[in-house]
């Protein structure tokens, strides 16, 4: 699911744009425009109707419509974007809010982000060239078995039956 998301938001950004992968890429700030995606905490509900699958997260569309699956992760990421200036952050973020409504559509949920925050919430000291702004979401993804319930394998077996029978 991270790598299909990471890929689908690559292709979906300018070519210029820089994106990497992992929380290890974070102490890398070597480029003037760089973003990193790092995922981070998820929770698991109850199925949750904004919730789509792996194969449509990555533009593979299901062979057939799927049953309702028994949880939904919400995967939580950030977005970390790097560059020499303000404007050309925030010139970036707004593609990158974009396509990430492309890609996930009503799955998509941005929380508060901001500058430079570190995990407690609080402002970090950076050179003006290293500050960062850390775009907060999450994705409602569909966890659980794609089978049908043991009811409609029954009702499909009684179907097959009849069709046999006179």
């Amino acid at each position: 699911m991270t790598q299909a998301l990471f890929e689908r938001l690559k292709a979906e950004l300018p070519r210029q744009v820089k994106l990497e992968l992992g929380p290890e890429a974070l102490n890398q700030l070597e480029a003037p425009l760089k973003l990193v995606l790092v995922p981070g905490q998820d929770t698991f509900t109850a199925p949750d109707g904004r919730a789509i699958s792996s194969e449509a997260l990555a533009q593979e569309p299901p062979p057939e419509p799927r049953p309702k699956p028994p949880y939904t992760r919400l995967a939580g990421y950030t977005l970390h974007i790097w560059a020499k200036d303000y404007a050309t952050v925030e010139g970036i973020l707004s593609d990158c809010v974009a396509a990430l409504r492309r890609i996930c559509g009503s799955a998509l949920e941005i929380f508060p982000s901001g500058w430079d925050e570190d995990e407690t919430g609080q402002a970090a000291a950076l050179p003006a060239d290293k500050r960062r702004y850390q775009l907060r979401f999450r994705v409602f993804l569909e966890v659980g078995a794609a089978e049908p319930g043991v009811y409609v394998r029954l009702e499909r077996a009684l179907l097959d039956q009849t069709e046999v029978l006179p």
